[in-house]
C-alpha cells in the first residue's frame, strides 16, 4: 500500500483539522515545489498548508471549511495563485472521520494547469486548434456544433484522432456513439449534463465510465467543454477536452480502501484492548486464586467466543502440571487429560504457544490454543483455550491470547504471593499470641500457684498476712481471667466492635493490673454508641499507653478516665512514672507514632503531656457526630 501511495501520478496528502500536514506522497511535494514559493524540502509533517502555499487563502479556505464540516468536496479547474505562480487543479477532498468527528481530510489533487491553459488557448487563438487536434496524444480536443436534429443536440465538427485510443470510440464524428458505450449507471447524468449545456448554455463538466473494446474494460474519462457564442450572443458550438482519469479514479479508490482497512484495523485493535482490559479487570477482582481464575476464564470464554478455557498450573512441591480450573465447569475425562498433559508440558518446556487447527481426520473438531503462563521469564502454567466447533484462530486471535496469557500469569503470581503473605501473617499472629500468653497469663498463674501453695502455712502463722495474700491471689486470678479474655478478643477481632466500650476498658484494666501489679483507677462516665472504627482506635491507643506506663515509665499508679458525651468523647491515661521530654524522644520508640496514626484515622486529636519526673498524660479527644450503625 505504501508503494502504491508513493507512486501515484497525482498528489495525495493527509491534513488534520488545523491544516497541518500529516503525510503526503512525492507527487504532492513536487506540486508545492513547482507551483509555490516553497521548496520540496519544506514539505514535512506538521507544515501548515498556507505556509506552503501562501496567498491561496481566499480560494482554498472555503473548500477546507466545507470538508471539515463533513462534506466530500470535488471541484474542477480550481485556480490558485501563490507567489505569482498561477496553477489549475482538479481536487477531491475527503473528510477523515473517527468516532463521528472529522479529524482531518485527504487531498487528492490532479495537476490540470496544462489542460486549462490549453482550453484558454483554444478560446483565445482558434489558429492553434488544428495543431492541437493533430498532436494531441494523452488528451482529446473536440468541437461540437449545436444541431437540434441530432438526438443529443450536437454535431461533431472537429475531434483529435487520439479519441479512438483513449475512449475506444470507432466512429467519433457520429455524436450518438459518444453515449452508446457509457456505463448504464453514468449515462443518465451524462445525458442531463449535455442537455443543460446545449439548452441552458452551460459549460459541460462530467466524469463517466466508458467501455473500451480493445482494453476490454471500463475506463474513466473527464469531459470538459466551454460554450462559444457569436456576435449576436447565440450559442454556436462547444470547444472541449477529454482526458483519461482512470489512474486517478483507481488512486481514489485505493485511498478509500486503505482508509476503510485502517478503520477496520482500529476497530479490531479497540476490541482486542477492550477484551484484554475486561479479562485483566476480572483477574484483578480477587486475590483468591480460584475466584480470580473463575472470573477471568468466564470473561475470556464470553469475549472471544471460546467453547471452554482452562488453566493448568505447576505444583511447586511435586513439580507436576495439574489441572486447576476449567470453565465452563465440564468434567474432563482421564483420557482427555492424559492426551492434553504432554502438549502442555511441551509448551512449558519451550516457552512458546502451541496452536492446534481443526483436523477432523485426527479427531480435532475445535481449534485449540495452549499458551505458557510466565512470571519473570519462568513458566508457571499453561492457559488452554478451545474455540468453537469448526472455527479457527486468526493471527489477531493469537496475538490477543498471548497478551491475555501475560496478564493472567501476573495475576496468578499475585494471588499466590497474597496467599503466602496471609499464611505468614497468620503464623506470626499465632506466635505473637503464644508469646503474650506465655509472658502474661502463664507468669500470672505461676505467681498465683506459688501463693496458693504457701497460703495454708502462712494462714496458720499469721492470719492477717494470709488474708492479704488471699486478696493478692484473688487479684492475680482475676487478672489472669481478664488477660485471657483480652487474648480471646485478639483472636476474634469482631468482638472488639461488638462489645460495649466500657466493657472493653474494664477487661483491659483488669488484665493490666493482674499482669503488672500496678494499681489502676478506672473512671467511665456517660454512655453512647460509637462507630466500630472509633471504638477500636480508642481501645488500641489505651492499650499502647498502658504498655508504655508498665514498660518504660516505672509507674506506681495509673489512672484511666473515659468521658462519653453526646458530641464528644474524651480519653485520658495518666501515670505517676518517671516521665520524659517529648521533644527529644523519637515517636517510634514509645509507639507514639502508632497512636497518632490511629487518632488521625478517626479524625481525633491526640496530645501527650510529660516532663521528666512528673509522669505522663495521654489525651485523646474525638468530636464525631456519627453514631454507631
Amino acid at each position: 500500500m505504501d508503494i502504491l501511495f508513493d507512486r501515484m501520478p497525482m498528489g495525495i496528502a493527509v491534513f488534520d483539522r488545523d491544516l497541518r500536514l500529516r503525510r503526503c506522497n512525492p507527487t504532492w511535494a513536487e506540486y508545492i515545489d513547482r507551483y509555490t514559493p516553497s521548496s520540496a524540502e519544506q514539505v514535512v509533517p506538521d507544515a501548515y498548508f498556507f505556509d506552503l502555499a501562501p496567498g491561496t487563502e481566499r480560494q482554498a479556505m472555503p473548500i477546507f471549511e466545507r470538508v471539515l464540516a463533513g462534506e466530500q468536496v470535488r471541484q474542477e479547474a480550481v485556480r490558485l495563485e501563490s507567489g505569482g505562480i498561477v496553477s489549475y487543479w482538479d481536487v477531491v477532498f475527503t473528510p477523515l472521520v473517527e468516532n463521528g468527528e472529522v479529524i482531518g481530510f485527504v487531498d487528492v489533487t490532479t495537476d490540470v494547469t496544462e489542460r486549462e491553459e490549453m482550453l484558454a488557448a483554444l478560446r483565445e487563438n482558434e489558429a492553434h486548434l488544428r495543431s492541437l487536434l493533430e498532436n494531441a496524444t494523452n488528451f482529446v480536443v473536440y468541437r461540437i456544433a449545436v444541431d437540434e436534429s441530432n438526438p443529443y443536440g450536437g454535431r461533431v465538427l472537429l475531434v483529435s484522432p487520439s479519441i479512438k485510443e483513449i475512449t475506444g470510440i470507432s466512429d467519433p464524428y457520429r455524436f450518438e456513439s459518444w453515449f452508446e458505450t457509457v456505463h448504464p449507471d453514468d449515462l443518465p447524468k451524462a445525458v442531463e449534463a449535455n442537455r443543460r449545456a446545449i439548452q441552458e448554455n452551460q459549460p459541460y463538466r462530467q466524469e463517466v465510465r466508458i467501455y473500451h473494446p480493445e482494453k476490454k474494460d471500463w475506463v474513466w474519462v473527464h469531459t470538459a467543454s466551454t460554450p462559444v457564442f457569436d456576435a449576436a450572443g447565440n450559442l454556436t458550438h462547444f470547444n472541449g477536452l477529454i482526458i483519461d482519469i482512470t489512474e486517478q479514479k483507481q488512486a481514489e479508490q485505493a485511498v478509500q480502501e486503505a482508509y476503510q482497512k485502517l478503520e477496520e484495523r482500529i476497530e479490531a485493535r479497540t476490541r482486542e484492548l477492550q477484551t484484554i482490559l475486561a479479562v485483566t479487570a476480572a483477574a484483578s477482582s480477587s486475590l483468591d486464586l480460584n475466584e480470580m481464575l473463575r472470573a477471568a476464564l468466564d470473561q475470556l470464554v464470553t469475549l472471544v467466543g471460546a467453547s471452554r478455557a482452562g488453566v493448568m498450573l505447576l505444583d511447586p512441591v511435586s513439580g507436576e502440571l495439574e489441572p486447576r480450573m476449567l470453565r465452563p465447569d465440564i468434567p474432563m475425562s482421564p483420557e482427555d487429560l492424559t492426551e492434553i498433559t504432554p502438549a502442555c508440558q511441551h509448551v512449558m518446556e519451550t516457552g512458546k504457544p502451541l496452536y492446534i487447527p481443526v483436523d477432523e481426520t485426527a479427531g480435532f473438531f475445535e481449534p485449540g490454543a495452549l499458551l505458557p503462563l510466565r512470571v519473570r521469564g519462568q513458566a508457571t502454567g499453561v492457559l488452554v483455550i478451545v474455540g468453537p466447533r469448526g472455527g479457527e484462530f486468526s493471527q489477531e486471535h493469537q496475538a490477543l491470547f498471548e497478551s491475555i496469557a501475560d496478564q493472567l500469569g501476573v495475576a496468578i503470581e499475585n494471588a499466590r504471593l497474597y496467599a503466602e503473605a496471609e499464611r505468614v501473617a497468620a503464623v506470626r499472629e499465632r506466635n505473637r499470641l503464644a508469646r503474650d500468653l506465655h509472658d502474661a497469663v502463664t507468669q500470672t498463674l505461676f505467681s498465683a500457684s506459688i501463693i496458693a501453695e504457701v497460703l495454708p502455712r502462712l494462714w496458720d502463722r499469721d492470719p492477717e498476712e494470709g488474708r492479704r495474700r488471699l486478696e493478692e491471689l484473688r487479684q492475680l486470678t482475676r487478672g489472669a481471667l481478664a488477660e485471657m479474655r483480652t487474648l480471646l478478643l485478639e483472636l476474634r477481632p469482631a468482638a472488639l466492635t461488638e462489645a460495649e466500650i466500657g466493657e472493653l476498658f474494664r477487661h483491659l484494666t483488669e488484665a493490666f493490673t493482674g499482669r503488672t501489679r500496678i494499681p489502676l483507677e478506672l473512671d467511665i462516665t456517660g454512655t453512647r454508641p460509637l462507630p466500630a472504627e472509633v471504638k477500636v482506635a480508642l481501645y488500641r491507643i489505651a492499650q499502647e499507653a498502658l504498655n508504655n506506663a508498665a514498660k518504660h515509665a516505672a509507674a506506681g499508679r495509673v489512672w484511666l478516665k473515659l468521658a462519653c458525651q453526646p458530641h464528644r468523647v474524651r480519653l485520658v491515661i495518666r501515670d505517676d512514672g518517671r516521665g520524659f521530654d517529648p521533644r527529644h524522644v523519637p515517636a517510634e520508640s514509645l509507639g507514639l507514632g502508632i497512636m497518632r496514626e490511629r487518632a488521625e484515622a478517626i479524625g481525633a486529636r491526640l496530645s501527650i503531656e510529660s516532663q521528666p519526673g512528673q509522669g505522663t498524660r495521654v489525651i485523646v479527644e474525638w468530636s464525631g457526630g456519627r453514631e454507631a450503625g
